[in-house]
């Protein structure tokens, strides 16, 4: 038998009251008494037979259910939103900008965009890059993806993915040199380095070099390139193995362009973050369903695993 849905009104105060941390504000932003949105909260509560919220004197808190069940509530609040703008909404509210680095576009955006696309067709979206900076005046920008620190002055910035780098070659590298058991023999490998990552082979290499590489010779020369792009395109083409991002990876590896030399994976001191100007509004529909379908692809997209026959 089909679960019934909990009411409408009582989903509303549900996600009002999570994103703002309180039933007075949840009130307010409804036009609502606060004892009219607890009343929807116990109704909802009640219907589901879970508690949501934890509640305390001046605040309520997510109980691990309602922390679970939010993105779902979320997710259709933002489906409904998106849609009813596309067919009755004026067409310059369903334009979407975002800006986001080239290697971030190319290897992992690009791939997965046309699921974006199928899901939200009312969705009119631009994506640049910083070739065309200058192309769209910052104020309609609506979202920005960066890599780094997580601190740009003038931005709010949340945590969207945290990256580790892996090591990558093409089949050609591995069928020459072999594959590896560890940082050993790494000294004497043709190497691809990514300016601003140049603290990544650093760790992965052992110091002092191992007695049996000490003795084979002149450590190989390196190549250093300006995007991670570059260094996977590069190592794919050639004989080199680099050291990148590895949600940057993950395309060519389960293509065949490159293989997974090791199955280390190195924390990275920098991550991807959502920013926004501040002083913006709240996100409109269209950017929250846009964030949404991220992290979902997020989860639904593994990390890469080294092959059986390595």
């Amino acid at each position: 038998m089909r679960m019934t849905l909990p009411p409408l009104p009582g989903l509303q105060a549900f996600e009002a009251t999570a994103r703002l941390g309180s039933i007075t504000a949840a009130a307010e932003e409804l036009h609502l008494s606060p004892s009219a949105v607890s009343r929807r909260l116990r109704t909802t509560e009640t219907h589901l037979g879970v508690t949501l919220f934890e509640r305390r004197a001046r605040s309520v808190n997510l109980t691990a259910m309602g922390r679970a069940y939010l993105p779902t509530v979320r997710a259709a609040f933002d489906d409904m939103a998106v849609g009813t703008a596309g067919l009755f909404g004026p067409p310059s509210r369903r334009r979407l900008t975002v800006r986001v680095q080239i290697s971030y576009a190319a290897t992992w955006l690009m791939p997965r965009l046309q699921n974006f696309h199928d899901a939200h067709p009312h969705i009119d979206l631009r994506v640049l890059n910083a070739i065309w900076a200058d192309a769209v005046p910052p104020n309609e920008v609506d979202l920005e993806i960066r890599h780094g620190s997580g601190n740009w002055e003038g931005f709010t910035a949340d945590l969207l993915h945290e990256d580790h780098a892996v090591i990558v070659a093409s089949p050609d590298h591995l069928q020459e040199y072999g594959p590896i058991t560890g940082p050993t023999g790494l000294h004497q490998r043709p190497r691809v380095h990514v300016l601003g990552y140049d603290d990544l082979w650093q760790r992965v290499l052992p110091r002092p070099v191992p007695v049996e590489e000490a003795g084979a010779g002149a450590a190989a020369a390196t190549i250093t390139l300006d995007t991670s792009i570059a260094a996977t395109q590069f190592a794919a083409a050639g004989r080199h193995c680099a050291l990148v991002p590895e949600r940057f990876a993950r395309t060519a590896v389960r293509s065949g362009q490159l293989v997974l030399l090791h199955d280390q994976r190195v924390p990275m001191h920098q991550a991807h973050y959502l920013l926004q100007r501040e002083g913006t509004p709240q996100l409109s529909p269209e950017a929250r369903a846009f964030v949404q379908w991220l992290i979902r692809q997020d989860i639904e997209d593994p990390p890469l695993q080294l092959a059986a026959s390595q």
